[in-house]
């Protein structure tokens, strides 16, 4: 029997403003690949509900900034009201202005976007300064036990800035997740320019139990306890999970792969964001109802592959060579992704 830890979870961007401009995320964040627009709440209530129907117990809001949203609070009561599990990412740069309503929802999983601890790393990669608002948001946030973890996002701009992350993790008691970044065509200068491999950093830690979600879904991750921090590791360079159909697909073998569902402001049903073939637009929610259910069912029969880390091996090993300064060799030439490899531009959940 399917745990609750191991059904397809739904995400709903709500908006696609932004208040930050990191360098690996497009500016209208996880709407950019259908019509702009911001949910109606309305709308999003009926998304939820039909989420539900659809036997989802999971939803993930974002955006853009989620905390940007005018109606986050009323469509956040409405997923406890339906007791779906709800978890938010946020840049916390106005965590402290919305924490007074907030800590009315304590099972509320908030995820906190931090790659960096100073002001100057914070401008290189977010393109704003304004670091200690958003660790005072993180630390009240964690303190009402809200804030449960920092997603790290690694580049060559802020590799220096893991162990203040992770002190702060260990002062507060959360979780970190780390990422890399991975090449699209519409971010592919800044990859060149930034892409740092995980490998860099020589993280060293007690072993986690594997966890159930990427295990099954997306890319399974590392988990390691780091000087009493959970750490997550999700690294495109050791394989994702598809499912025959992505065979056929251009931007196979894609980094990204099946983890998670959307559904979007324009009531496009999205079941993965680098494959716009597959998206379904849906005209009424009996129809989104039978699209999630179907998607899920797609997920289920997902299997494990490491063909983009196979392909891409070698501008990693040149660039993991390049930081650690065993070679003088410059990284290698940039490698054309406009039509073999991927076609659209991803966000880190």
């Amino acid at each position: 029997m399917i745990t609750k830890t191991e059904k397809p979870y739904l995400t709903i961007p709500l908006l696609e403003v932004c208040n930050f401009r990191c360098v690996y995320c497009p500016p209208e964040g996880e709407t950019y690949h259908t019509p702009k627009a911001v949910f109606a709440p309305e709308t999003v209530k009926k998304v939820l509900a039909t989420a539900v129907d659809a036997d989802m117990e999971k939803v993930r809001f974002s955006g853009g900034e989620p905390l940007l949203y005018p109606h986050l609070q009323e469509v956040m009561a409405y997923a406890f009201e339906l007791g779906l599990d709800v978890h938010m990412n946020t840049n916390g740069l106005l965590l402290t202005k919305h924490l007074h309503w907030l800590k009315l929802f304590p099972d509320l999983v908030l995820k906190v976007s931090l790659d960096a601890v100073t002001d100057a790393s914070m401008k290189s990669v977010a393109k704003v300064a304004q670091i200690d608002k958003v660790l005072d948001g993180i630390r009240q946030g964690a303190k009402l036990g809200l804030v449960r973890r920092l997603n790290f996002v690694l580049t060559r701009l802020n590799a220096d800035q893991i162990p203040g992350i992770l002190a702060l993790c260990k002062e507060l008691g959360i979780g970190l997740k780390i990422f890399d970044m991975y090449p699209v065509p519409e971010t592919e200068p800044a990859w060149h320019a930034y892409f740092a491999p995980i490998d860099v950093l020589s993280l060293a830690g007690e072993v986690l139990p594997p966890d159930l979600y990427t295990q099954k879904f997306g890319t399974p991750t590392q988990e390691l306890l780091v000087d009493g921090v959970h750490v997550r590791i999700k690294n495109c360079f050791t394989g994702t999970r598809y499912h025959a159909m992505c065979e056929s697909c251009p931007a196979f073998p894609c980094p990204e792969g099946l983890y998670c569902l959307q559904v979007t402001p324009s009531l496009t049903a999205v079941p993965c964001r680098l494959a716009p073939h597959l998206y379904e637009q849906c005209n009424d929610f009996d129809t989104l109802q039978a699209t999630l259910q179907k998607f899920m069912g797609i997920y289920e029969e997902s299997y494990f592959m490491n063909g983009f880390g196979a392909k891409y091996q070698s501008f990693h090993d040149t660039r993991l060579a390049e930081l650690e300064g065993r070679s003088s060799v410059p990284a290698s030439q940039p490698i054309s992704l406009s039509t073999s490899v991927l076609h659209t531009e991803t966000v880190r959940c």
